[in-house]
C-alpha cells in the first residue's frame, strides 16, 4: 500500500507540472501586456511634424569620380584642392568637381531666402560655433537647378582657390529672376576652372561671355561664400551661391538645351572681356585665416564688386 500511494503522489506531481506548462503556453498566447504582450501603436506622425527647411528634400549624395576627395577634389594645374590661403575649407567647397546625379528644381528666390547665420560672417569656417555650421550645413552642398537670367559674365582675376594662377580663373555670374533685375537682387553663380575644364562643350571664353542677357537655367552645388557682406544689396542678394556650377542649359526656342551639346546659338555680338576682381578668395596670398576676425583689415584688401 505505501508503494502505491507514493506511486500515486509522483504522478499527482507530474499531472500538476504538464498543467502548469499548459497554462503558462496559454497565457502567452493571450497577450501578457506587463511584459511581453505586443507594443503600444505608434505616435501619430503630424503630432511631431517640424517646420521644413528651405531646401527639406534629401540632396543627392556626390557622384564617385575616382578621385581622393569626398567632393571629388583634386590637384588641378599643381593647385592642391585648399588652394594657397585664405579659408581652406571653403576652398575646398569650390574646387569640387563632381556631378550631380540628380538636380532639386529651385527659384532665384528659394537661394535669396536661404538663412545666414550672423555668426559666420567674415569668420574662417574653423572658427564658426557648431550650432551656425549645422545652420549652413543644412543647405549647403546641394545639387540644384535655378532657372534665370543672366545679368552679367565677367572673367575674375586670380584667387586663393586656384592658387593665383592667372591661367585658371572663376567666371562670375549673375543670375537674376527676369531679365531686368537688378545685380543687388541677384544670385552669384561660378564657373570653376576645374570643371569648366571638365566641360569643353561649354566653349571658349568667348562662348561663355556670351552667355550675357540669355535666359538659363543653371544646374550645380550651393555653396555659403562667408567672405563678401559689403557686397549685399549692391552686387549680389545673398552670400549663397551655386558654387561650381555643374551643368548650363540655354532657352533656344522656347525650350532648354545643354550648352556642352554645341547645339546653343549663342550669336556673334562683342563681349565684355573686362577682368574683374570681388575680392573672391582674397587676393593676398599669404594672409593667415586668423585674420578673417578684423573686418577692418580686411577691408583694407578688398576691392569693390561693382
Amino acid at each position: 500500500m505505501g508503494r502505491r500511494r507514493r506511486s500515486f503522489g509522483a504522478l499527482g506531481l507530474l499531472r500538476a507540472a504538464a498543467l502548469g506548462t499548459v497554462l503558462a503556453l496559454l497565457a502567452g498566447c493571450g497577450g501578457d501586456t506587463s511584459s511581453n504582450g505586443p507594443s503600444a501603436a505608434p505616435q501619430d506622425a503630424t503630432a511631431t511634424a517640424q517646420a521644413a527647411p528651405p531646401f527639406a528634400t534629401q540632396a543627392p549624395a556626390p557622384s564617385s569620380s575616382g578621385d581622393a576627395g569626398l567632393m571629388g577634389e583634386e590637384t588641378y594645374q599643381g593647385c592642391p584642392p585648399g588652394g594657397d590661403g585664405g579659408d581652406t575649407q571653403l576652398n575646398l567647397h569650390k574646387s569640387r568637381i563632381d556631378a550631380p546625379g540628380a538636380y532639386e528644381t529651385r527659384t532665384v528666390g528659394d537661394m535669396l531666402a536661404l538663412p545666414v547665420p550672423n555668426g559666420v560672417v567674415m569668420l574662417a569656417r574653423e572658427s564658426w560655433l557648431p550650432g551656425d555650421a549645422a545652420t549652413v550645413a543644412r543647405d549647403e552642398g546641394r545639387a540644384v537647378e535655378v532657372e534665370g537670367y543672366v545679368l552679367k559674365v565677367r572673367h575674375e582675376g586670380s584667387e586663393t582657390p586656384n592658387c593665383h594662377d592667372p591661367s585658371a580663373r572663376d567666371y562670375h555670374v549673375w543670375l537674376g529672376a527676369s531679365p531686368t533685375d537688378s545685380r543687388a537682387t541677384a544670385v552669384i553663380v561660378e564657373l570653376a576652372p576645374r570643371v569648366v575644364a571638365r566641360n569643353s562643350g561649354w566653349g571658349s571664353e568667348t562662348a561663355i561671355l556670351r552667355l550675357t542677357g540669355k535666359h538659363v537655367r543653371i544646374g550645380g552645388w550651393t555653396m555659403l561664400d562667408q567672405e563678401h557682406p559689403e557686397q549685399l544689396r549692391q552686387t549680389r542678394g545673398t552670400l549663397w551661391e551655386i558654387h561650381p556650377v555643374t551643368r548650363i542649359d540655354v532657352e533656344q526656342n522656347g525650350q532648354f538645351v545643354d550648352l556642352a551639346s554645341g547645339n546653343v546659338a549663342l550669336g556673334s555680338g562683342p563681349v565684355n572681356r573686362v577682368t574683374g576682381n570681388d575680392g573672391q578668395g582674397y587676393s593676398n596670398p599669404r594672409r593667415p585665416s586668423s585674420r578673417y576676425h578684423h573686418p577692418r583689415r580686411w577691408r583694407r584688401h578688398t576691392k569693390s564688386g561693382a
